[in-house]
C-alpha cells in the first residue's frame, strides 16, 4: 500500500500536465506556473493572465492582441464565460481573429466555435453609431474551468495610432502584462516613429512594477476593485492605466499629440472647414440682442441627438448649414452651426474641448483624446455683462453650451462646475477654469397648501418653482410634456402609492429662460398624514431622504469619497388637520460636510383642530476627500446619514394633544 499513494499521486499530476497540454502553449505554460498556487480569499474567479500586445505597423494602423487565462472558482464566476472587444466600426477597428478553449475539471475541452462569435453593430450609447461590440461565451462553464481567449484585432483610428489600457477589474488578476513594439514590414520603415508609453494612478493600488521604458511593463498580484462602494468620484479618474501613444512623423493625427497646441489646432481646422453660414444674415440678427435670439432659437428648433455613421463623426462636426437644415445634431454639430452664425454677426467663434460627467482633465498631464463634449467661446472686443465671460492672455472670451437650450445665454449648468475647457484657437490652446459665477444656480421652492382628513388622506395644492434643472422638470417638459411631468413627479418624486393621484394644473413654459420654470399640482395621498402609533406622521414631500450607505460595516474604505450634488431648496406648507397636534420638533438645525439645513414647525390651535405652517430650507455642499481622507470622508458620510435620518423623523411627527 505505500508504493500505491505516491504513484496514484504521480498519475493524478501527469494527468493534470495532460489536461493542460489541450490548452494552447501560452495558456498551458501559465496554468502549470499558477497550479501549486492559492486563489485570494473569497474570489470568484482569478485572472491567471491577462495579456495585451499592442504593434505599430505603419499608417496609422495598430494591431492589438489579446491573451485571457482564467480560472472559475464558483457558480458567481461563470460570467468570466463571455470575452467582448469594443470597437469605432467601419474601417477604423476590424476583429480579425478570436478564439477560445474552456478546460473543464473533468479534463474536458470545449472550444469557441466561430458561429458562437457574434458583432453588434450600433452598440454605442448615441442614437446611430458604428460603434460595435463583438463578443463570445464559451459553453457548459462549471467551477474549476480553465478559459482562455485570444484575439487579434486592427484598430485605425480616426485620431492616428493612440491606445488605452485600464489594469484592474472586479476579479483578482494573478500577472497582468502590456508589451508595445514597432513593426517594420516589407514596405514599411518605422524608424523615425517614437513611442511613448506612460503611467496613470497607480498609487496606491500598485507598488511593484516591472518596466522595460516604454515597450514593456509587467504586473503581479492585483487585488479586485472595491465592491459596494459608493460616494466616490468617477473612476476613470482613479483607476490604474496606461496610455500609448506612436509618434509617427508622416501623420497629421501622429504629430497633433505631442501637444495640446496640436490638437487644438487640428480641432479648430475641422470647424474651419464645415463653416457655412446661413441663418443670421437672412433673418437680420446683430449684436448682442442677435446673439440672444440665435440662442434662443437655436433652443426651440434645434434638437440634441447623436447620428455617428462613420467613425470619424466621433470627433468631426457636421457641416453647419446641414445642421440648420436637418434640426439635430450632437454637440460637435450644434456649436460648429453656433460658430458659423455667430460668427457671421461678429462674435468670431471656437470649439472649446470639455469634461462633464466624468474625470476632471488636467491641463498637466499629456495629450490625449479624453474629451466627452464640446461648447463654443465666442470672442468679445468688449465685456456684454455675462457671468460665463473668462479672460486669458488671447482675449476674452463667452463660453455657450449649445446643447443646453435650458439655460441662460451667459451662464452654463451645473456639470460645468469646477471643470477646466481647452479653448481650439488658430494659433493653439487655451486653458481656461469655468468661473464660478458662470453656473447656473440650481434652486427648487416647493408652496404646499392642504387639508388631511382623520383616515391619514391628505388633498393638496403643490406648487414648484425650479431655477436650473433641480429636478429635471424644466427638461422632461420640453421633452414629453405635461405627461412626462406627472409621470416623472409620481414615479420618482412624490412618494406616492398607487391609490395617490396627480393632477398637473398648470405648467409653465419651458424655453421662457426669464423665470423660474413653474408646475402646479393637485395631489391626494391616502396617507399623507397618517396614524404611526400615538403620533401622527407626515408625508416628506420636498424633504430629501437620508444618503444612502456606501460602505459594508467592517470593512476597510479603499475609495475616496466625494460628493458632488449641489444646489438649494425651500420647502413651505399651510395644512389644516382635524385634530390638536403640535410638532415634536418645532425647531432643527444642522450641518455636515455635505450639506446645511433648518427647519421650523408651529401649529395653531382653533378647539379640536389645527393649522400647521412649517418651512425647510436645505443646501447641498460639494465634498471631496482623497485617498488619505477616505477615513475621514466615510465617518462624515455616516454622520450626515444620522444625523438627516434623525432629524427627517424627528421633523415629520406630531403629537396629539389631549
Amino acid at each position: 500500500m505505500s508504493r500505491v499513494l505516491p504513484l496514484l499521486l504521480l498519475s493524478l499530476t501527469l494527468s493534470a500536465q495532460d489536461a493542460f497540454r489541450k490548452l494552447p502553449d501560452w495558456a498551458a505554460t501559465v496554468a502549470r506556473a499558477a497550479q501549486g498556487e492559492t486563489a485570494p480569499n473569497q474570489a470568484d474567479a482569478w485572472v491567471l493572465l491577462d495579456r495585451t500586445e499592442i504593434a505599430y505597423v505603419g499608417s496609422g494602423e495598430i494591431r492589438q492582441r489579446r491573451f485571457r487565462l482564467v480560472k472559475v472558482i464558483s457558480e458567481r464566476g461563470q460570467g468570466h464565460r463571455t470575452f467582448t472587444l469594443r470597437g469605432l466600426g467601419g474601417k477604423a477597428s476590424k476583429v480579425k481573429k478570436l478564439k477560445g478553449w474552456n478546460l473543464r475539471p473533468d479534463g474536458e475541452m470545449v472550444k469557441l466555435d466561430q458561429d458562437e462569435v457574434v458583432t453588434i453593430h450600433d452598440a454605442g450609447s448615441s442614437e446611430f453609431s458604428t460603434e460595435t461590440l463583438t463578443g463570445a461565451s464559451l459553453d457548459r462553464v462549471v467551477p474549476g474551468s480553465l478559459l482562455a481567449f485570444e484575439s487579434l484585432e486592427s484598430v485605425e483610428s480616426p485620431l492616428g495610432p493612440v491606445a488605452q489600457e485600464w489594469i484592474m477589474e472586479s476579479t483578482p488578476v494573478r500577472r497582468w502584462e502590456l508589451e508595445v513594439a514597432k513593426k517594420d514590414g516589407w514596405f514599411t520603415n518605422l524608424k523615425a516613429v517614437t513611442i511613448s508609453m506612460e503611467k496613470y494612478h497607480f498609487q496606491p493600488w500598485i507598488t511593484k512594477v516591472e518596466e522595460v521604458q516604454g515597450s514593456r511593463l509587467a504586473l503581479s498580484d492585483l487585488p479586485a476593485l472595491p465592491k459596494d462602494e459608493g460616494g466616490h468620484p468617477d473612476l476613470s479618474g482613479l483607476l490604474p492605466m496606461v496610455r500609448v501613444w506612436f509618434l509617427d512623423p508622416e501623420l497629421a493625427t501622429s504629430r497633433m499629440w505631442s501637444s495640446w497646441n496640436g490638437l487644438a489646432t487640428w480641432a479648430e481646422q475641422n470647424y474651419v472647414a464645415k463653416q457655412v453660414p446661413a441663418t443670421a444674415a437672412a433673418r437680420g440678427w446683430s449684436g448682442v440682442g442677435g446673439l440672444k435670439a440665435l440662442h434662443a432659437w437655436m433652443g426651440g428648433a434645434l434638437t440634441y441627438k447623436q447620428i455617428y455613421l462613420t467613425p470619424e463623426r466621433g470627433w468631426v462636426p457636421e457641416r453647419s448649414d446641414e445642421v440648420g437644415r436637418k434640426r439635430y445634431g450632437d454637440c460637435k454639430d450644434m456649436s460648429c452651426f453656433l460658430i458659423a452664425e455667430a460668427s457671421a454677426m461678429g462674435f468670431p467663434g471656437f470649439p472649446a474641448l470639455a469634461s462633464i460627467g466624468g474625470a476632471e482633465i488636467n491641463p498637466a498631464d499629456s495629450p490625449y483624446p479624453v474629451f466627452n463634449h464640446v461648447i463654443v467661446a465666442l470672442k468679445l472686443e468688449q465685456s456684454l455683462g455675462f457671468p460665463a465671460e473668462v479672460v486669458t492672455p488671447r482675449g476674452r472670451f463667452l463660453l455657450v453650451d449649445p446643447t443646453d437650450p435650458l439655460t441662460p445665454l451667459g451662464l452654463l449648468n451645473e456639470a460645468h462646475h469646477g471643470r477646466h475647457v481647452m479653448l481650439c484657437l488658430g494659433d493653439g490652446a487655451q486653458w481656461v477654469r469655468i468661473p464660478d459665477a458662470a453656473i447656473q444656480p440650481s434652486r427648487l421652492e416647493m408652496d404646499l397648501e392642504g387639508e388631511a382628513a382623520r383616515d391619514g388622506r391628505l388633498v393638496a395644492t403643490l406648487q414648484i418653482d425650479e431655477t436650473g434643472d433641480a429636478w429635471d422638470l424644466r427638461s422632461t417638459a420640453k421633452a414629453l410634456g405635461t405627461k412626462g411631468v406627472h409621470d416623472r413627479l409620481v414615479r420618482d418624486l412624490l412618494d406616492l402609492p398607487p391609490t395617490g393621484t396627480v393632477v398637473v394644473q398648470g405648467l409653465g413654459d419651458p424655453l421662457d429662460l426669464t423665470k423660474p420654470f413653474h408646475v402646479k399640482l393637485r395631489v391626494d395621498h391616502p396617507q399623507g398624514f397618517r396614524v404611526n402609533g400615538s403620533e401622527r406622521e407626515l408625508v416628506g414631500w420636498g424633504i430629501p431622504w437620508p444618503r444612502g450607505l456606501i460602505q459594508k460595516v467592517g470593512e476597510a474604505r479603499r475609495y475616496p469619497v466625494q460628493a458632488r450634488s449641489f444646489g438649494e431648496r425651500t420647502v413651505k406648507a399651510r395644512l389644516k388637520i382635524p385634530e390638536s397636534v403640535e410638532p415634536i420638533a418645532p425647531s432643527r438645525a444642522g450641518e455636515t460636510a455635505f450639506c446645511a439645513f433648518s427647519w421650523e414647525a408651529a401649529t395653531e390651535q382653533a378647539g379640536s383642530r389645527s393649522t400647521l405652517t412649517f418651512r425647510f430650507q436645505h443646501r447641498w455642499k460639494e465634498a471631496n476627500f482623497g485617498f488619505d481622507q477616505r477615513e475621514a470622508g466615510l465617518q462624515a458620510w455616516k454622520k450626515d446619514r444620522n444625523l438627516f435620518k434623525t432629524f427627517r423623523e424627528e421633523a415629520l411627527a406630531f403629537k396629539v394633544l389631549q
